[in-house]
């Protein structure tokens, strides 16, 4: 997985910054990391379909276990978003065997984090967070049921239903 990062969470977590040609790529993420209440609020967001992952209360020392912390949470989203187990499984399989990280290049996406990260620190500040896992499920699903607009409101869609058919392509290339 590839995510473009925000310097607040570059600064963060101190990665080796590669630079990663983006366009087109089923594992491309964005990511923006902001301080609530004294904890790291986390927002992931996925850049075909916006949809959103969220964690709060991110320490240094989930660091070194980012990219399990992050599969998982992916694929619990991706279950409570009613995504179908073979669609999710054909994308774990095809998951790059790491995590690799860059600055965020595109101003649109970074518009669109930005408005995922309100959305989720909405949601929390709402209905609060379950301070027994980082992984907040509730925020996650909340975040992926809304509408969200593109090209001037042109187009608009649910980000887990874009994230459903990005995922039911993936399952009928996997069978060719």
């Amino acid at each position: 997985m590839h995510i473009q990062c925000t310097k607040t969470m570059l600064d963060y977590i101190k990665p080796n910054v590669i630079e990663h040609i983006t366009e087109n790529d089923m594992y491309a993420w964005h990511a923006h990391l902001i301080k609530r209440s004294g904890k790291n609020l986390l927002v992931l967001m996925y850049d075909f379909s916006r949809f959103t992952v969220v964690f709060y209360g991110l320490k240094k020392s989930h660091i070194k276990e980012l990219y399990p912390m992050i599969s998982v949470a992916v694929m619990n989203s991706m279950m409570d978003a009613g995504i179908p187990l073979d669609a999710i499984g054909a994308y774990v399989d095809r998951r790059p065997e790491s995590l690799s990280f860059s600055k965020t290049k595109n101003r649109t996406l970074v518009a669109r984090l930005n408005k995922a990260v309100e959305m989720a620190d909405h949601i929390l500040g709402t209905d609060g967070y379950h301070p027994d896992s980082i992984e907040q499920r509730h925020a996650s699903l909340f975040c992926n049921e809304l509408l969200v607009c593109e090209d001037n409101y042109k187009v608009f869609y649910y980000p887990k239903n874009k994230l459903r058919e990005c995922a039911n392509g993936l399952i009928s290339s996997h069978l060719i």
